[in-house]
């Protein structure tokens, strides 16, 4: 993926359907990497995260490659 790709970020686990922590895309873009790590920046809140970590639209955080993917919108 090349920097500038819109992306989906996978976060939280099957803990339940809509409760807070439970599995869900979250839109973003990529702005960097290193080695197996994508550096995303948010385009979206994500009201369920649990940890405090990248919680508001225009945070900027690193996520494993494995958990994030290309976007494809019409």
């Amino acid at each position: 993926m090349r920097f500038g790709t819109r992306v989906w970020v996978r976060r939280g686990s099957h803990n339940g359907n809509g409760t807070p922590g439970c599995l869900r895309l979250v839109k973003g873009i990529l702005v960097g990497a290193r080695g197996v790590n994508c550096r995303v920046k948010l385009q979206e809140d994500d009201p369920l995260a649990t940890v405090g970590y990248c919680l508001e639209s225009g945070d900027v955080g690193w996520w494993s490659k494995s958990v994030v993917v290309a976007r494809v919108e019409p």
